[in-house]
């Protein structure tokens, strides 16, 4: 039988390299990542590599299992949260989600999967690429991903990765810009690039929420890559949906009266999501106002001008 845990160890000891110095590890124990000049703790199994001099985030932090991008609580299970997530009507649906990330899949036989920011969906990353080595990370260790990182100094060596996923993370990063750079990075030349953002949603994750991206700026983010597919997941009215519910709550700072407002407008606007479906193709008009979109990038190394990124907004039907 296979172990999977030992197969993501060696591809940790043969891949991984310091935040700080980039040099290859030297050693992995049961409790440490030992590089030339660093090392870094492993807690609860899991790596944790920040570089601190760069990073917003502290390596205390996560051996303390200190809330910072997402708390755990907030999934605990209760009657809020059925009403929350089960009960009452979404406010948005991507539609577009599981086809994109089956396409994905389909032929991910042995190949290596980085997913940045994977939250409490480790598992079903792990079941969706079945056949590949995944490989997932945040900036926590809530969920116990594969290593804690952040995404603008990813500690593995260049061109490591087949596919590398990061959906709705670029918001919460302070320089985009430069986590974007990284994805390109350890991407293999012909490597798949999957990135989902908002461009319509409300302040979250505070004070961890830096950005909302139009299609030409998350387009002009990888330069060295193709655009395969874009797609409108969440579009206009799941946008419109989702801020006439959030001004509806956000009129009372008493939490009973937020609540009622929540139960209100989940069940006004809750049907507003299938209104996308009638805009679904990406033209200029899909991509004016959703709540969100995907692209996937396809790397081949070639660098493309400011003016090459902005012209494939002008190749969108009208």
């Amino acid at each position: 039988m296979i172990n999977v845990d030992q197969i993501k160890t060696e591809f940790l000891k043969a891949h991984l390299i310091d935040p700080v110095s980039q040099r290859k590890v030297v050693e992995l124990t049961a409790s440490k990542v030992i590089f030339t000049n660093h090392s870094y703790p492993i807690h609860n199994g899991v790596p944790v590599l920040f570089n601190e001099q760069e990073s917003i985030f502290r390596t205390s932090d996560v051996l303390n299992e200190i809330p910072t991008t997402q708390n755990k609580t907030y999934r605990k299970k209760g009657w809020k949260t059925f009403i929350r997530q089960k009960l009452l009507p979404s406010l948005s649906h991507d539609f577009t989600f599981k086809e994109r990330y089956k396409r994905l899949a389909s032929d991910c036989g042995g190949k290596t999967v980085l997913v940045i920011g994977a939250g409490d969906k480790i598992e079903w990353y792990v079941q969706m690429f079945a056949g590949a080595l995944v490989i997932t990370s945040d900036v926590h260790s809530q969920y116990i991903p594969d290593v804690v990182i952040d995404a603008h100094q990813i500690p593995f060596e260049n061109k490591t990765f087949d596919i590398v996923i990061a959906g709705q993370v670029l918001e919460h990063t302070f320089q985009p810009w430069v986590v974007a750079s990284e994805i390109e990075r350890v991407c293999k030349s012909g490597g798949q690039m999957l990135i989902e953002v908002p461009f319509n949603f409300p302040y979250h994750g505070m004070p961890y929420d830096f950005f909302r991206f139009t299609f030409t700026g998350l387009r002009s983010l990888f330069n060295k890559s193709k655009m395969v597919e874009c797609q409108i997941g969440e579009g206009n009215a799941s946008a419109v949906a989702t801020y006439n519910s959030q001004l509806l709550i956000d009129l009372f700072s008493n939490r009973l009266l937020r609540s009622i407002m929540l139960f209100i407008s989940r069940i006004l606007f809750g049907w507003w999501k299938y209104l996308d479906k009638l805009n679904s193709t990406v033209n200029r008009r899909s991509i004016s106002v959703p709540k969100g979109f995907s692209m996937l990038f396809e790397k081949d190394d070639v660098k493309r001008s400011n003016s090459e990124l902005l012209n494939e907004y002008f190749e969108l039907k009208k």
